[in-house]
């Protein structure tokens, strides 16, 4: 399997990369866009970051509600593959 394609299968699948408690990228890609701030509450299934990576962009969404504990990225940012981009508590 190539990266593209073991990219799609976890983003069909809803995997993340890190467990439920943090949301990385399977591959290198750029934040588009940054959708919470450290301290913000979120629900199950709701929308954090938005990536686009191989002419694609994937949204990140968390498992579970939380609160979120730190966002270790910037909207623009270039991210290598596997960086835990945010963190829930």
């Amino acid at each position: 399997i190539d990266a593209e394609s073991k990219y799609l299968q976890n983003r069909s699948k809803g995997d993340s990369i890190g467990g439920e408690n943090s949301i990385s990228t399977p591959m290198p890609g750029k934040v588009v866009k940054i959708l919470v701030k450290k301290g913000e509450s979120v629900e199950a299934g709701q929308t954090v970051i938005i990536v686009s990576a191989m002419k694609m962009e994937s949204e990140f969404k968390v498992r579970k509600a939380g609160i979120i504990k730190a966002v270790h990225v910037n909207e623009g940012d270039l991210v290598e593959g596997n960086k835990v981009m945010v963190e829930l508590e």
